[in-house]
């Protein structure tokens, strides 16, 4: 477990998320201040099978996609 901070692309708010696990929790959280999905990106970095701290986000249609998740554009789902 661990303190996971990011800020939300769509209201650029800085959440805190205390004591989140990846293992069980995963990598897409809501944000605390207008209740979209975002990526936790900054977790998915440091996570220790991405040793090379690669980042392979980009779009599917209407679709963010990474390693990861994806999460829906159009209705943030």
């Amino acid at each position: 477990m661990c303190e996971a901070v990011e800020v939300c692309p769509y209201c650029d708010n800085e959440n805190v998320y205390s004591e989140w696990n990846t293992d069980t929790q995963g990598f897409v959280a809501v944000c605390k201040h207008c209740g979209k999905k975002i990526f936790l990106c900054d977790e998915c970095m440091h996570n220790e099978d991405n040793l090379g701290m690669n980042c392979d986000w980009h779009l599917e249609g209407s679709c963010s996609v990474c390693m990861r998740g994806r999460i829906a554009e159009e209705n943030n789902d």
